[in-house]
């Protein structure tokens, strides 16, 4: 059976408006809250409220690039990131996700330490089950929620060195000004390939670029699947493949 799972990244007010519209089409999601980020971040209220549907992770304290803190600061951010939320929602989040996708190989243990287990990456167009590593779920993701150019999917597939990624490219042509059709084939590829579907983003993002005529339609068109497909957070997939 497919899984569907989508993930967003940066607390940004915005988020709720992507909850409401994953409500609306039956979907599940985890949000990656920081306390302080570049761009503005949900007020508390804004965050019990989306921790109330919602699976809420831990995206460290401030945003950090973890590839660059110093040890002791990169262990603090993503620990007090996990304590901070603990103590405005009442949750023990289980998933991290590391801003930019930036970590290095100390990360891993900093982040089962810190108590969560499961860490998502900004790999693209993976549709196989999360990988244990360090005694957590490490899970890649399928799509972005942005219209990329064909050299940023080779690119992100070079840098990580997920090869087995490349067939997928080649399979699919992901389409930059119609990441929505792109979608549907992955979606249908994961079906084949692995099981997996996994669309992440930014509300930010969405809001910048216009798109989110064009995030109900995948919604929509994720939504349509239920009857042949689990609709999961990130954690439950990383815990229970």
């Amino acid at each position: 059976m497919l899984t569907i799972t989508t993930s967003w990244d940066d607390g940004h007010v915005l988020d709720l408006k992507v909850a409401e519209l994953l409500t609306r089409h039956g979907m599940a999601g985890t949000f990656y809250v920081p306390r302080t980020a570049p761009r503005p971040v949900m007020p508390a209220s804004a965050l019990r409220q989306l921790a109330s549907a919602f699976e809420i992770g831990g995206h460290t304290l401030n945003h950090v690039n973890l590839s660059r803190a110093r040890p002791e600061v990169a262990e603090a951010e993503i620990a007090g990131c996990r304590k901070w939320l603990e103590d405005m929602t009442g949750t023990s989040p289980r998933a991290f996700c590391p801003p930019g996708g930036k970590f290095d190989r100390t990360t891993l243990g900093m982040v089962a330490r810190a108590g969560y287990t499961s860490m998502r990456t900004v790999e693209l167009l993976s549709c196989v089950a999360p990988a244990r590593r360090a005694g957590i779920g490490v899970m890649a993701t399928t799509l972005q929620a942005y219209p990329h150019p064909a050299g940023g999917y080779l690119r992100n597939i070079a840098r990580r060195g997920a090869w087995r990624n490349l067939g997928l490219y080649l399979s699919v042509r992901p389409e930059r000004q119609c990441w929505t059709s792109s979608l549907r084939r992955l979606a249908a590829a994961a079906g084949r390939w692995g099981g997996y579907f996994h669309l992440w983003g930014h509300s930010w993002e969405v809001e910048e670029c216009g798109m989110w005529g064009q995030l109900e339609s995948a919604f929509e068109l994720l939504g349509s699947l239920a009857g042949g497909a689990r609709f999961l957070n990130n954690s439950e997939i990383c815990e229970n493949r």
